[in-house]
């Protein structure tokens, strides 16, 4: 199977142009158009009839195209949603097993209308109360569609645990811890992310974002998340492999090759210890870095070839 890039991402209201129409030129693996919480109830009908219009910005730059629902519509926004090019609806404040089985059954119908091949378009749980995280297994494990798993932290996370947002600890320590847990047991992408301090409420802290990332990647997680542009580029670089990291793995497997072919099982390069658990941490990064790569190389052929459209005037 390959393996699912999902390193960077905006969320962004889809009745609002300015953001939708230029989605393409964020450089983000996948898209998050919403209907949920930075859409005015008033104009939730009408985001309703924007998807296609989304689907058709965000392509161009290569990037996958999500849509986060709201919790409380789900019969009215996944009609909506689902059509040809959304690869994932995303569920926010998700609490029960049955919120999933139900959001299924209405991804299976409406992949039917729409002639859109039966089981296509995964399923993201996002946690954020504190009965989601006490049903985290039984959420992320009530579809097979579900394919990546988010939450535990953020705004609505801390109004229904009555603590402060930014705050000098993690006040969220638990909630990450099984979050990333249970992803990580059931195979799924886990959006999520170490502790860093952060007093600000800043969005848009392309420092801190890279710093992160690059916790996030050496804890094993994969993805991430964000509402500013300035957080994009961070969280690409920061969970992709340095070069000197890309390196130094090859010369760990090509060493234990050499130990494997010698009968041995374990030895010592440069001062450190390689055995197998060494290799296999090589080899899962050489193939983390080489799906990376392939990643950059679709998006930055498809915004050239979107550049070179816009500037003939199509």
């Amino acid at each position: 199977m390959a393996i699912r890039v999902r390193r960077s991402s905006l969320t962004m209201p889809i009745n609002t142009p300015r953001f939708v129409e230029r989605s393409w030129t964020r450089n983000c693996d996948f898209l998050n158009f919403d209907f949920e919480d930075s859409v005015p109830q008033s104009q939730k009908a009408y985001a309703r009839t924007l998807v296609a219009d989304a689907i058709e910005h965000g392509k161009k730059g290569g990037s996958e195209i999500n849509v986060r629902i709201n919790c409380s519509y789900p019969e009215a926004d996944v009609p909506a949603a689902v059509l040809p090019g959304v690869t994932q609806i995303n569920f926010p404040k998700a609490e029960t097993a049955e919120q999933m089985r139900n959001l299924d059954q209405l991804i299976t119908e409406a992949e039917r209308v729409q002639g859109i091949r039966p089981g296509t378009v995964r399923i993201g749980a996002n946690i954020e109360t504190t009965l989601g995280v006490a049903n985290s297994y039984e959420i992320a494990s009530a579809s097979p569609r579900i394919d990546a798993f988010a939450g535990g932290t953020g705004y609505d996370m801390s109004m229904d645990m009555g603590v402060e947002m930014f705050v000098g600890f993690d006040q969220f320590v638990y909630n990450r811890g099984e979050g990333a847990l249970v992803a990580m047991a059931l195979g799924l992408v886990y959006t999520g992310s170490v502790y860093m301090p952060d007093t600000t409420g800043s969005v848009g802290d392309s420092d801190l974002t890279r710093q992160r990332a690059e916790a996030n990647r050496k804890v094993g997680l994969r993805s991430g998340s964000g509402l500013h542009p300035n957080t994009v580029e961070p969280q690409n670089i920061g969970l992709t492999p340095t070069p000197e990291e890309v390196e130094d793995a090859k010369q760990v497997l090509a060493f234990f090759e050499q130990l494997d072919e010698q009968g041995e099982v374990e030895g010592e390069l440069e001062g450190r210890m390689v055995d197998q658990y060494e290799a296999a941490r090589a080899a899962e990064l050489l193939e983390w870095s080489e799906a990376c790569a392939q990643q950059d190389a679709q998006k930055a052929k498809a915004q050239a070839r979107a550049r070179e459209l816009e500037a003939q005037g199509n």
